[in-house]
């Protein structure tokens, strides 16, 4: 991914991840599985080429959810999430916390690499 970082800042308990399960929840976020939220908008062409990839990543990984959400339409979940360009794709464990972001066109493996040790964690 152009930018794949762990998400930081509010992580602990009682932080504004908390908050954020039930906005994701409401965004289509699934308890039990990784979800890939991307916030896309209908001129954006890296958008289509970042879909693209996340469709592979969902077809190929057994346990990964896509939900693309239109950030046009959902300006509070971008601003409460901190969405400042599209694409941005969150990475949602199953607990429903963000546990990855990243900006820009994903890169397939390292994607995959990415949520690989969040499904393993599930089936503990």
């Amino acid at each position: 991914m152009r930018v794949l970082r762990r998400a930081g800042a509010g992580t602990g308990p009682g932080a504004p991840q908390d908050a954020h399960r039930a906005l994701l929840a409401r965004l289509g976020a699934r308890s039990g599985a990784v979800t890939l939220v991307q916030f896309s908008s209908a001129v954006c062409a890296p958008c289509r080429a970042a879909r693209r990839v996340l469709e592979q990543v969902e077809a190929a990984v057994p346990g990964v959810v896509l939900v693309e959400v239109d950030a046009e339409q959902h300006l509070d979940a971008v601003r409460e999430l901190d969405v400042w360009r599209t694409p941005t794709v969150l990475v949602v464990d199953p607990a429903g916390r963000v546990v990855l972001r990243a900006s820009g066109v994903p890169v397939r493996d390292e994607l995959v690499a990415a949520v690989a040790p969040l499904l393993a964690g599930a089936d503990r």
